[in-house]
Formats: C-alpha cells, sequence, structure tokens
C-alpha cells in the first residue's frame, strides 16, 4: 500500500494556520452572487480558503466581462471564450451529449500508470459542469475512444500560492488507484505549462447538493438509497486503509483523502457543517470522521439542511457557537422524520467516535432494511 503514502507537508504547511484547511464558505451562497466591487470583510470570512473562492469566482467573471464583448451574461461566464483560453481548450463549446449516443460502446480510457502524456488536443471540451476551490471541471470527449470524461482543470500559479500542490498529488494517488462502481474513476493526468488536467470518469451534470436544492428534502426510501451506495464506497475505502474526510452532498474529488493504515491524524480540515467533534477539540481522529459525515449528509438529505447550521452568516461568534453545537452533538429532528430514521441519525452522530455506528452494521439497521432487503456489503 505505500503507493497511497502521504507527502511530506513543507515548512510552510506545517506551520500553517489549521483554520486555513476548512472550508467555511457558506455553501447555500454561491460564489457568483459575492459582490465583485469590494474586498469581502474579514470579520465575515474567516480564512484563506473562502477568500480563494471568491477572487477566484471575480476574476474569471470580470475576465468573461472585458475580454468578450459579446459575451451574453445569461450563460455560464466559465464557458466564455476568454475563460476558456486560459485553460487552453477549445474556445467554443462543443455539444458533446448530441454526439454520445453515436459512442455507445465505449471502450475504457486506460488506468493511470498506462496514460499520462495526453494533451488538450485530444480532447473535445463541451461545458462547464461547476467549479471548485480550486478546480474547473467541464465535460469532455476523449477523441482517440470517444469516451465522455469529466475533465477537471487546475491552475498550477493559484496551486502553489495556496500551498496545496502536496494535497494534490495525494488525491491524484488515492483516486488512481480505487476501483468501485460507488467511486468516480480517475482515468488519468497531464498537464502543460500553465495547468494541470485530471481525466476523470463522467458521472452527469448534476451532483446530490444541486439535487437538494431542486427538490427541497429527498424522501426516506431515497435516501436509504443514497446512504447504501456511499456507506459501500466507504467501507471499501476504509479496509484499505483510506479515510476520505470531506463528504458532503457535491463532493466528488479526494482533496482530503488519505491513506493511514492505523488512523490517528490531526489535520483540522473539511467543511463546517461536516466537521465531526473531535476535529474541533483538537483531537486526534481516524475514519470514524467518515461515519460522523454520512450522518450529516443523511440528516441533509432528509431535512434540507444540516443539523447544526443556523445562522445565514459566519461571523467569529456564530463559529463559535456552530462548534459548540457539533461538540454538544444535539440533534433536532422535524415531527415527520422517522422515529427508525432518527435512531439511524443519532447512531452515527456520536460525539464520541468509538460510539459510532459501524459501516459494517449499517445494512442491518431497522430504517436501512424496511427500505432495502438486500446486504449492503
Amino acid at each position: 500500500m505505500d503507493i497511497f503514502k502521504s507527502p511530506t507537508r513543507p515548512t510552510s504547511q506545517t506551520n500553517a494556520s489549521l483554520q486555513n484547511y476548512v472550508d467555511y464558505t457558506p455553501r447555500r451562497i454561491q460564489t457568483s452572487s459575492f459582490t465583485f466591487d469590494k474586498e469581502p470583510n474579514p470579520e465575515d470570512v474567516p480564512n484563506s480558503i473562502t477568500y480563494a473562492k471568491q477572487r477566484r469566482s471575480n476574476f474569471y467573471h470580470r475576465l468573461a466581462l472585458e475580454a468578450d464583448e459579446n459575451f451574453n451574461e445569461n450563460l455560464d461566464y466559465m464557458d466564455s471564450p476568454a475563460v476558456r483560453r486560459t485553460f487552453s481548450i477549445n474556445e467554443q463549446v462543443v455539444n458533446i451529449e448530441e454526439k454520445q449516443s453515436a459512442h455507445a460502446h465505449q471502450s475504457k480510457l486506460p488506468t493511470l500508470t498506462q496514460r499520462t502524456n495526453w494533451t488538450t488536443k485530444d480532447f473535445l471540451v463541451g461545458h462547464n459542469l461547476g467549479t471548485g476551490k480550486f478546480g474547473t471541471v467541464y465535460i469532455a470527449r476523449e477523441k482517440r475512444s470517444g469516451q465522455v470524461v469529466a475533465l477537471k482543470m487546475l491552475k498550477k500559479q493559484e496551486l502553489e500560492e495556496a500551498g496545496v500542490v502536496p494535497f494534490l498529488k495525494r488525491e491524484i494517488e488515492i483516486q488512481g488507484h480505487l476501483n468501485h462502481p460507488n467511486i468516480t474513476r480517475l482515468y488519468g493526468y497531464f498537464h502543460n505549462e500553465e495547468n494541470i488536467y485530471l481525466v476523470l470518469e463522467y458521472a452527469g451534470d448534476s451532483d446530490l447538493y444541486t439535487c437538494l436544492a431542486s427538490f427541497k428534502r429527498f424522501t426516506e426510501a431515497e435516501t436509504v438509497n443514497y446512504i447504501i451506495e456511499i456507506a459501500d464506497a466507504l467501507a471499501y475505502m476504509h479496509k484499505l486503509g483510506v479515510f476520505h474526510r470531506d463528504i458532503k452532498l457535491e463532493n466528488t474529488d479526494f482533496g482530503w483523502a488519505v491513506y493511514d493504515p492505523k488512523p490517528r491524524r490531526n489535520t483540522f480540515c473539511g467543511t463546517l457543517d461536516y466537521l465531526p467533534p473531535e476535529m474541533i477539540k483538537n483531537q486526534t481522529h481516524n475514519e470514524s470522521v467518515d461515519s460522523w459525515a454520512l450522518g450529516i449528509l443523511c440528516y441533509e438529505l432528509l431535512v434540507g439542511k444540516p443539523p447544526f447550521e443556523k445562522e445565514k452568516t459566519c461571523t467569529a461568534e456564530d463559529l463559535e457557537k456552530t462548534y459548540e453545537r457539533i461538540i454538544q452533538a444535539k440533534i433536532e429532528f422535524p415531527d415527520d422524520i422517522s422515529v427508525n430514521a432518527r435512531n439511524f441519525i443519532s447512531k452515527l452522530l456520536q460525539k464520541e467516535p468509538l460510539f459510532r455506528m459501524k459501516l459494517s452494521d449499517i445494512e442491518s439497521d431497522p430504517w436501512i432494511r424496511s427500505f432495502h432487503s438486500e446486504g449492503l456489503m
């Protein structure tokens, strides 16, 4: 399992503020809604990840408006010709889905170790699928095989300035060697002078977060199906000594994943809504942080928001209150959530990691069994 070993953090990261590794950005405020004509208020935006997201959004939005006089403001600015030029991809959006039927029986792309010598000329790039802290993802087709993929693009300068290059290397190592039907495959990667490109399995234009925004809440039967699939993938990872550390509705990457066969980690990382008590209390943590996150995700699917979210702002005082609610792990449920669902979530959201339900016990839980008679593992 040496392939999964974490890179050694450089001195500059070892001494960095741990809060810089937690994303405090309000998840229900899109980056495009930030004000473009002023810097964020430090009292409202507590760390560098949030600043980076806003600056990144502002930069590409301005680039689209200033460089492309005919750009339609109603379109995704990440699809403007000027922005696409910065990633060295075709300036005009290609309709990938229209041609997909002609390649119904596509062969699988080579694995990570077999192919790292692609260039952007090997891909027809379609519309933007989304953006994250550092990455921008587009749908694309690999010309040689006709395979539809998700092409994740990262600017080297942004990664270097944020000091996250070692984490990207670890992400590539881990995801490139995972092979599970419920985990997005990493087929390979390549780079040029300015950008790094990850060639990923295409899993559709939407994610659970976007679906939840549309449907507001999921039924218990629908939620159980998602929980079963995610738990199965997590169990597979944990058997390999890998834990994710940033499970949430909108996440498909492995930026905070770590390989640790004897897990005793202490990095304060992830997303505010999903932070477990042991991280907030600066205690060591292990793979049970994924069980906690699964409980948060389950609650969010059923209720429409995470259990410890109260305020819409994120001042230092609000942050302390959120921390305290997480540490206490006192959960309030709407009246229409069934007793079995409440019990299931409560078993995962135990403030003491040792008392959290094991992934191997999920298949036998009464709530899971009531909707799904087949074995989970």
